[in-house]
């Protein structure tokens, strides 16, 4: 290993607002950096072969940092002409750095050959005969492109404040989530939890209005995108994003808040040195980065009930004026007869007046009917074996239209929709038997 005495030469001081321009000339091909002020106050630097990139400005200073202070670890040789410079790599230095200041001056640098140790280049300034030896750590930050800066920083969006969340598989309808509406009867929570604040998002697509399960929308989604970190850079602008598998991607998640926006699209799963990866990027970014694939395994194949409160309908008693229940046989029709000051009811069921509490079992057992599966979308046909029809205080009729599926599952319709899951046909039963039981 080559000793090199620790004598450093101190080559360009100056200050970073005194910098115009840097030029950088890097086997032929150029590109340029200029300063400018930011909001704060504070010098950031731009770069032309970034574009439209997100970089890490920390690592784009230091790039730049050589143009307005730098010191060489020691000379190498007084004067070129004794030693030739091809021995240096400096007869066609790789790289060439020009430094323009507001002032008019300017210099030079060319970089060499790294030494035999690889702790050094060979490096001249401007018309000087000298050669100076400066840190390899040093040259590495000159050679630095737009790859090497790249902030792998993910946005975060936290769930609270998050506005609209979408998740699609290949192959499969999306799940989206948004705020509450209005037109969302069928699902909506009842008085206490909305006093409470209830939850801020509930589900769009596939079924409108239902309310979310938090736990497994945390368990089963956010956290293990949340956890999700870069782990390299696998092309910076790549021109065919089939390769990775991202032009018709696996797995897109969008999650915005009303100041930021997150959008993962996931590609080609792949092993590696025994670690399971997959191709990932953001939306509003060209780059394809690698992370562990790990992150994707609950998220993949969550269906829409896997995060929804499996609830049907889930309406308070205190919204509620009447519910009336139809099947093929009979009908039942519940008046609450509210005492808001109170909270009380005087339930008549069918014109039979009921004691309180078993109304509420009866209505306790009506909103507890549960979407147990969902299933492939399909228009029922025919008359329902079942109505169930929420007459609400304040808001529009919610009504559930169940309809033989098979032995033990009633496909099941909110508000005249698509049936896209059933309710178990036992527990059906049990209400209408319950019912039967207060009017017989």
């Amino acid at each position: 290993m080559e000793e090199v005495p620790q004598t450093s030469v101190s080559l360009i001081q100056r200050e970073e607002e005194d910098v115009a321009r840097i030029i950088f000339n890097y086997n032929g091909e150029q590109t340029y950096m200029t300063p400018h002020v930011d909001s704060a106050g504070r010098i950031e630097w731009s770069y032309s072969a970034a574009g439209d990139y997100v970089l890490v400005q920390h690592f784009v200073r230091e790039k730049a940092r050589p143009a307005w202070l730098l010191t060489a670890i020691d000379t190498a040789h007084e004067n070129f002409e004794e030693v030739g410079l091809e021995a240096f790599g400096l007869q066609t230095p790789w790289l060439v750095v020009e430094s323009i200041f507001h002032d008019g001056s300017n210099h030079t640098l060319r970089v060499g050959s790294r030494t035999t140790d690889y702790q050094h280049y060979f490096l001249m300034m401007d018309d000087n005969p000298e050669i100076y030896l400066i840190n390899a750590i040093l040259g590495e930050r000159l050679r630095s492109d737009a790859g090497d800066m790249l902030d792998l920083t993910i946005p975060f969006v936290n769930i609270q404040d998050a506005e609209y969340v979408r998740l699609a598989e290949r192959g499969t309808a999306p799940i989206v989530l948004g705020p509450r509406s209005e037109d969302m009867p069928a699902f909506q929570l009842d008085g206490f939890l909305q006093e409470m604040g209830g939850e801020h998002l509930v589900m769009h697509e596939p079924i409108f209005g239902m309310n979310l399960s938090t736990s497994r929308l945390m368990e089963n989604i956010v956290q293990p995108m949340s956890q999700l970190r870069f782990r390299e850079l696998a092309e910076l602008r790549p021109e065919n994003l089939a390769d990775f598998g991202l032009e018709n991607p696996i797995l897109e998640y969008v999650i915005r808040s009303p100041i930021t926006e997150v959008h993962f699209k996931f590609g080609n799963m792949f092993t590696r040195d025994g670690m399971e990866l997959v191709y990932v990027m953001l939306g509003d970014r060209p780059h394809v980065f690698i992370t562990e694939s790990e992150h994707l395994q609950t998220v993949i194949g969550t269906s829409p009930l896997e995060i929804a409160d499996r609830f049907l309908a889930l309406v308070g008693i205190a919204d509620v004026e009447s519910v009336s229940i139809d099947t093929l046989e009979n009908s039942f029709n519940i008046v609450m007869n509210h005492t808001f000051e109170t909270f009380d009811i005087a339930p008549v069921v069918n014109g039979i007046s009921v004691e309180d509490s078993a109304v509420r079992n009866a209505f306790m057992q009506i909103i507890s009917l549960s979407a147990d599966a969902d299933i492939e979308p399909f228009t029922p046909q025919g008359a329902p074996e079942i109505i169930i029809t929420h007459h609400q205080i304040d808001n529009p009729d919610t009504q559930i239209r169940l309809y033989s599926y098979n032995a033990n599952f009633m496909a099941a319709s909110i508000d005249g929709g698509e049936a896209i899951f059933v309710t178990n046909r036992r527990a059906v039963e049990r209400l209408i038997d319950f019912l039967e039981g207060l009017v017989s």
